[in-house]
């Protein structure tokens, strides 16, 4: 679960992109990239409380990049 690291699939491929709410956007960025990086092209699946249905997905790499794939899409 994600909880408030993420509040959008589009900080996966912008991890430094943060929202109004976050208090200390450095830190919650360098924290973010972390755990992206962490779980990018393993079969660990990502739950998060923001994302529209389905909320489950995995961490993928694109290019130089990364995506957040849906379950199911």
């Amino acid at each position: 679960m994600t909880d408030d690291l993420m509040h959008t699939a589009l900080q996966v491929a912008d991890p430094d992109w943060s929202s109004c709410f976050c208090v200390d956007p450095a830190a919650l960025a360098r924290t973010r990239r972390d755990f992206l990086a962490r779980r990018a092209d393993t079969d660990v699946r990502i739950l998060s409380a923001h994302f529209p249905t389905p909320t489950a997905g995995q961490i993928l790499r694109d290019g130089a990049g990364l995506r957040f794939k849906f379950e199911g899409g």
